[in-house]
């Protein structure tokens, strides 16, 4: 499991699946954790639409169930109307800039694009490892998807989301969240995930829905073999599912704040994902 090329010490220390294996991998993606803020932010990228005239966004505040409160991104169109959602499950803290830009691209292209912040119980004075890890140690896979019902609760209540279907999108943890939750959920119509991490057939044995993988081939972080297994195992539950690759290009090659960004296979990846998005949800 990693957070895209910023890998969650602090959720991935408690997951028991992870191999050997998947742990260095973690340890070698900590080592991009810590790049200088002003030089990831500071970075422009042709998929960056968060000054787009026709979206609004910002953060959000929601409950459930009238008791725990958590915050998220959401991003609409300002034009009046009622728009299909979907939920952005990050793999990393939703205050990087590439996810309030991912919900504000689902807005452009005529969606409702929130972000739960399932990172709610990390201070943002937790900077090393072990301070992440404690800050999380409790907050497990269970309470992660609970953050996410949360999210589609939100948006089942706004006037201008249609209630009657929803897709959910992920980046590496995020992404194999995103496959949990649609295994869990009946009202979750499309499940697209960004170099899931590392997946167990029970987790997804129950997903009936669609489902798209992006996963780039020079990935260092989630071998590509990964989502090469988990296509096997949900076409021989008759899931439907495809999965695109993209030559040369590595872990997180959509987040134009780090440096593996790859624009080209960024925009078309983007544009695949939203006709898939359209043609499950409609418009």
């Amino acid at each position: 499991m990693c957070i895209d090329d910023d890998c969650p010490e602090d959720i991935s220390s408690r997951r028991s699946f992870l191999t050997t294996g998947a742990m260095a991998t973690v340890a070698a993606a900590l080592t991009l954790r810590n790049l200088p803020e002003a030089q990831a932010q500071t970075r422009q990228a042709e998929t960056r639409v968060l000054d787009d005239s026709t979206i609004q966004h910002g953060r959000v505040v929601f409950k459930h169930n009238g008791v725990e409160t958590i915050d998220g991104y959401l991003a609409r169109p300002k034009a009046e109307g009622v728009y299909p959602a979907v939920l952005v499950i990050a793999g990393n803290r939703i205050t990087e800039e590439y996810i309030p830009n991912t919900c504000a691209a689902l807005a452009v292209a005529g969606f409702v694009g929130l972000a739960p912040n399932i990172f709610h119980t990390l201070p943002d004075t937790a900077r090393t490892p072990a301070e992440s890890r404690a800050a999380t140690i409790n907050h497990i896979d269970s309470d992660v998807l609970e953050d996410v019902d949360m999210g589609a609760d939100y948006l089942r209540g706004q006037s201008f989301v249609k209630r009657d279907t929803m897709g959910v999108l992920g980046f590496c943890y995020g992404g194999r969240m995103a496959m949990d939750y649609g295994a869990r959920s009946r009202q979750i119509d499309a499940v697209v995930a960004f170099h899931p991490g590392a997946t167990r057939i029970e987790e997804v044995k129950r997903l009936k829905s669609p489902v798209q993988i992006h996963h780039g081939t020079a990935d260092q972080a989630v071998a590509l073999a990964e989502s090469q297994r988990l296509v096997k195992e949900l076409k021989a539950q008759h899931t439907s599912v495809e999965l695109f690759t993209y030559e040369g290009a590595g872990h997180g090659f959509l987040a134009y704040t780090r440096p593996t960004y790859n624009a080209d296979a960024a925009k078309l990846a983007w544009t695949r994902a939203v006709q898939f998005l359209h043609k499950n949800l409609g418009s």
